[in-house]
C-alpha cells in the first residue's frame, strides 16, 4: 500500500478515535480500553512518521522550512497526550484537553495531507511508496499492540495501560537523587 495512502487512512481512523473520545457524555466515561487505545494510536502515528517519513523527507527535500515545522507539531500532540494521560478524567480540564488533543491532531493531519505529502510524493517513486507503507503498517501494528517500537526496540505489553506509556513521558527517567530514598 501507498505509504501516504495508509497514512491518510491513519489521520482519519486516529481523529475517529479522538472524537468518539471527546464526544462521551462525560468526555473520557466509558471502556478504559477505549482511552489508552486512542493514545497508543496517536502515539504509534508520530512514532511511525518520524521514523519512517520525516527521514525519508530529510533525505529527500533536505531542511524545508514546512516539513520541520509540521514535523515540530509531533511533540506538541504527544505533550498534548501527555497531559490527558496524567489527567484525572474526573477533572473539570479534562475535556478540554481531549479536545485539545483532537483539533491539534487534526490541524497535524491536514498540513501534512496539504503540505508534506504532496512533496513527498514527488520525490519517491510509487515503488518507493509502496515499500514505505509496507514498512510503516508494519511497525504501526506492532506499536499497537505494545510489541515493538519503531525502530524494533521491546516496549512494555499492551494490556499495561495503568501508568503512562513509556515514549508519552517527557525525557528520559533519571534516578533518585543519593539519600532521597
Amino acid at each position: 500500500m501507498d505509504a501516504l495512502d495508509l497514512l491518510e487512512q491513519q489521520h482519519r481512523d486516529v481523529c475517529a478515535l479522538l472524537s468518539r473520545l471527546a464526544e462521551a457524555s462525560p468526555v473520557g466515561v466509558g471502556s478504559e480500553e477505549a482511552f489508552y487505545a486512542a493514545l497508543r494510536a496517536v502515539e504509534a502515528h508520530v512514532r511511525v512518521e518520524e521514523a519512517y517519513v520525516y527521514i525519508a523527507c530529510a533525505s529527500r527535500l533536505g531542511d524545508d522550512t514546512k516539513v520541520r515545522e509540521a514535523r515540530e507539531e509531533h511533540t506538541r500532540i504527544l505533550d498534548a497526550a501527555r497531559m490527558a494521560l496524567t489527567t484525572p478524567r474526573s477533572a473539570p480540564q479534562f475535556a478540554a484537553m481531549i479536545a485539545a488533543l483532537r483539533e491539534r491532531f487534526e490541524k497535524h493531519a491536514d498540513v501534512e495531507e496539504d503540505v508534506v505529502f504532496p512533496k513527498l510524493k514527488r520525490s519517491l517513486t510509487d515503488e518507493e511508496l509502496d515499500v514505505l507503507g509496507e514498512e510503516i503498517e508494519r511497525s504501526y501494528n506492532r506499536l499497537l499492540a505494545g510489541a515493538d517500537d519503531a525502530r524494533g526496540v521491546k516496549t512494555r505489553p499492551a494490556e499495561d495501560v495503568s501508568r503512562a506509556e513509556p515514549h508519552l513521558r517527557r525525557g528520559p527517567r533519571r534516578p533518585a537523587p543519593r539519600g532521597a530514598i
